[in-house]
């Protein structure tokens, strides 16, 4: 055999080896897409799960909340964070940093719903921890200054109260909830001129929609546990303070002005009642 059919079959061999090479890394290309697409669609159905289990236990805390069921809430919640953070570590550990960030942050926002738990519970102290700890994570929410005032004003802490209503105004100075939160505590203090006017600006920004109550009990004047979606409350609250100022006339005023909103509120009627007689026995 000469030197050129020689060189014939080794070109027909190297053509033939190279082909077999390509055609095996080739395939194993295709595994290896194969097993990226699995793995994708693996990690989908992860996060996915992840997320929908997380949801399931924050709204069961919500459920058992509302049901009284502190404890089985507080497990809830505290389930519904491990799992928020474990997605959280999904999405960091593939280089989704912003989703990564929402899920940290939800689970964050647990801390808060615990918080209130241990506060319906009778735990302040406790539910004042956590909310701070909100706060280092949170500190732009106005609402969370708002409850931690809350809590402070049932311990009789007016002081520490005011600068967190101060804090929320600071954050969102047309919350009127916060104003007539703030002109409670005023009263507390005996601070009554500014308190009427912390109740006029409530006043002046309330409407149907405007109060946005965080989640812990009113600072209220009033023994009544309902909330009033819009400015009977701080017209309430400015009737009292005017009673106690022994200004029956101006304070009889504010209390019909209520009633025009709310006709049936029957602390504010009866509060109208007695204002109406201090007034009469002065004339008498």
């Amino acid at each position: 055999m000469n030197g050129k059919a020689l060189s014939g079959i080794n070109r027909k061999m190297k053509a033939c080896y190279l082909t077999k090479i390509y055609m095996h890394t080739e395939r194993l290309l295709g595994m290896s897409l194969l097993r990226k697409i699995y793995s994708d669609s693996l990690d989908k159905k992860i996060i996915r799960d992840t997320k929908k289990k997380a949801v399931e236990a924050y709204s069961k805390g919500h459920v058992h909340l509302k049901l009284g069921y502190c404890e089985e809430a507080m497990d809830s919640y505290i389930k519904a964070e491990e799992l928020w953070n474990s997605l959280g570590d999904i999405f960091s550990s593939q280089g989704m940093d912003e989703e990564a960030s929402r899920s940290y942050m939800q689970a964050v926002d647990t801390w808060f719903d615990r918080s209130f738990v241990l506060y319906k519970m009778g735990k302040n102290e406790e539910a004042l921890e956590l909310i701070d700890r909100t706060l280092e994570q949170q500190s732009d929410n106005p609402k969370i200054f708002c409850s931690k005032a809350l809590i402070l004003f049932e311990n009789e802490n007016y002081e520490d109260a005011l600068k967190c209503l101060d804090n929320a105004l600071d954050l969102n100075i047309e919350d009127p909830g916060a104003w007539c939160y703030k002109g409670n505590t005023l009263c507390k203090i005996g601070r009554y001129d500014e308190a009427l006017k912390a109740y006029d600006r409530s006043i002046e920004l309330s409407n149907p929609q405007a109060f946005q109550f965080p989640r812990f009990a009113w600072i209220s004047k009033s023994s009544s546990s309902q909330i009033l979606p819009d400015s009977a409350q701080a017209w309430y609250c400015k009737g009292i303070a005017l009673f106690e100022l022994e200004r029956y006339d101006e304070a009889q005023k504010e209390l019909e002005n209520l009633l025009e909103i709310e006709p049936d509120f029957e602390k504010a009627i009866e509060l109208r009642i007695l204002c109406s007689k201090k007034a009469k026995s002065r004339i008498g």
